[in-house]
């Protein structure tokens, strides 16, 4: 059973339905594509804080992957009446779309979470080797989807907690470094910081959901061309993010 019967989550406008998949999908190959860059920017300078870039964006990859499913289990019913539904229902009758939507939801919130609280991890200059740090920013992950499980704006609240922390350290970095691509970061990151701040107060209009789904999206988009440009210029050891 999911935590306090977690509900189906659709916040956006009936002619948004459908475009929100989209932008997710899109969503979902860049984050691919940061996952890719970011590996490769850690092969050319052997800098473990691009590895674990690509970790943090492959939670992030996952959890895109999970909202696209959970939505269209809502806005596709006719689903469950395709030869796919009928296998499902053959193996389990207890599966609903409902309940697809619950527990894709639920995964939604895990890997976000996740993904968010490693690239807190990066940032803070912590590292993997800090087992007992791990461990509590780990058990941080599971309590934060169990409150978003409760209620959707708690979620978001936590989300928009770990990029303000996000934010301020690239902040103080391009203080430090000033070079463009921190800065494009940390602008990149303030965007879904503005998207993350919608999202908490989808509830009270759909327009407004929109604006944080296409937000979300041109962060994202941002996101990427450092990446790009650090990979593009094949750079050396010295050239970083972060210090």
């Amino acid at each position: 059973m999911l935590p306090y019967r977690l509900p189906s989550y659709v916040f956006g406008p009936k002619w948004f339905y459908g475009f929100d998949s989209i932008i997710e999908l899109v969503a979902i190959i860049i984050s691919i594509l940061l996952v890719y860059y970011s590996y490769k920017c850690y092969k050319l300078t052997s800098e473990e804080r691009f590895l674990y870039f690509s970790v943090s964006f492959f939670s992030l990859t996952l959890a895109f992957i999970m909202k696209v499913v959970g939505t269209l289990a809502i806005y596709l019913p006719m689903l469950r009446n395709s030869v796919i539904g009928n296998m499902v229902r053959g193996v389990s009758y207890a599966i609903t779309v409902r309940g697809v939507n619950a527990l894709t939801f639920l995964l939604y919130i895990f890997f976000m979470v996740l993904g968010f609280m490693m690239l807190f991890l990066i940032v803070s200059r912590l590292t993997w080797e800090n087992k007992r740090v791990i461990a509590l920013l780990m058990y941080l992950v599971v309590i934060a989807t169990w409150l978003g499980a409760i209620h959707y704006q708690l979620f978001y609240l936590t989300t928009l907690a770990l990029l303000c922390l996000i934010v301020w350290s690239y902040y103080t970095n391009y203080r430090d470094i000033k070079s463009k691509n921190a800065l494009l970061v940390l602008f990149s990151f303030g965007i879904l910081l503005l998207s993350h701040a919608f999202f908490i107060f989808v509830i009270y209009s759909r327009t407004i959901y929109v604006i944080a789904e296409i937000t979300q999206l041109i962060g994202f988009l941002c996101l990427l061309i450092p990446f790009i440009l650090i990979f593009k210029k094949k750079p050396k050891k010295h050239y970083k993010l972060v210090k």
